[in-house]
């Protein structure tokens, strides 16, 4: 059962609110109360239907308002996908461009005439101390030419060799690993020697420095073109540190590889061009001068001098 007191509340509140709004549309329709005001005054009836008009201008006001809101709401959300799909295809096309710009910096490269290069990306790591190997995957095999011990480079300079090449991955050794020895030269003084990888993080060894040669910190190191692995003259490390010799024949060396290669996505891979000689050692000659397409082979025989 309702208590008095909200009855009260209804009587005393609403009753005349609803009183109040019944005689303002009645007006707002029949117009009998502005009628009223050229009787009774205008004051009179302003004081009535301010109130009303001011209710009923806000009220449409906060409607509008409302509508409007919804539907910029609406439009903001719209535009805020587009933003982010724009932002989405900036993000893509400038990847693109850094890709190409690699990859163009890559082919800008010049080895000897006797290789062949090819591009690859890297596709997973082993890298730190809980690697057996210091290694990368990268996404060419032995399908695509790649074959081991192929040299593999960057735009700075060199990453490693093809440990194992499958058919369509392949496994790289990195320079840094400790078992890679890649043979160098100073790039000043033209001295040979060993880069040694030391692990992850470190530097590498610089061996067989002989103790009465010169090498300065900040000298770059070049592959040597012996080992018969790395084409001569592409850039390996930075020398960062030299302590002369006391007892030992040779000085310690330590340099630094010139590529962070946590952060390589693209490489390059070179191949030594296989060159066919005309002329085999068993003195046959591959191609076919006579035409016969059943023949793979002739014997050459020396020319006969006339007596």
């Amino acid at each position: 059962m309702k208590s008095p007191r909200f009855k009260r509340l209804v009587l005393f509140f609403f009753l005349p609110l609803f009183l109040y709004f019944s005689i303002y549309t009645w007006n707002w329709k029949t117009g009998h109360l502005n009628y009223l005001s050229t009787l009774v005054g205008l004051d009179l009836a302003g004081w009535i239907l301010t109130p009303g008009r001011w209710i009923q201008h806000n009220t449409n006001s906060f409607w509008a308002r409302y509508i409007y809101l919804v539907g910029v709401r609406q439009e903001n959300e719209e535009l805020l996908l587009q933003v982010h799909e724009l932002e989405f295809e900036v993000l893509r096309v400038a990847e693109k461009a850094k890709a190409a710009d690699r990859l163009a910096s890559m082919l800008r490269f010049t080895p000897e005439t006797t290789w062949d290069r090819r591009g690859c990306r890297v596709i997973g790591q082993k890298l730190g101390p809980n690697a057996v190997l210091e290694t990368m995957l990268i996404d060419v095999g032995t399908l695509d030419g790649v074959r081991h011990h192929d040299p593999v480079i960057s735009t700075k300079g060199v990453v490693g060799q093809i440990l194992k090449p499958g058919l369509k991955f392949s496994n790289v050794l990195l320079l840094t690993d400790v078992t890679s020895r890649i043979p160098v030269i100073t790039s000043t003084g033209r001295i040979p020697a060993i880069a040694h990888g030391q692990g992850s993080g470190s530097f590498l060894e610089i061996k067989f420095i002989p103790r009465n040669d010169e090498i300065v910190p900040g000298e770059i190191l070049l592959t040597s073109g012996q080992g018969g692995i790395f084409p001569k003259g592409i850039p390996v490390a930075r020398v960062v540190e030299v302590t002369p010799a006391d007892v030992s024949l040779f000085q310690k060396v330590y340099a630094e590889p010139l590529l962070n290669l946590r952060y390589y996505e693209e490489l390059l891979i070179l191949s030594r061009r296989e060159t066919i000689d005309p002329l085999a050692t068993n003195g046959t000659i591959l191609d076919n001068p006579e035409g016969n397409d059943n023949a793979s082979a002739k014997d050459i025989k020396p020319p006969t001098p006339n007596p």
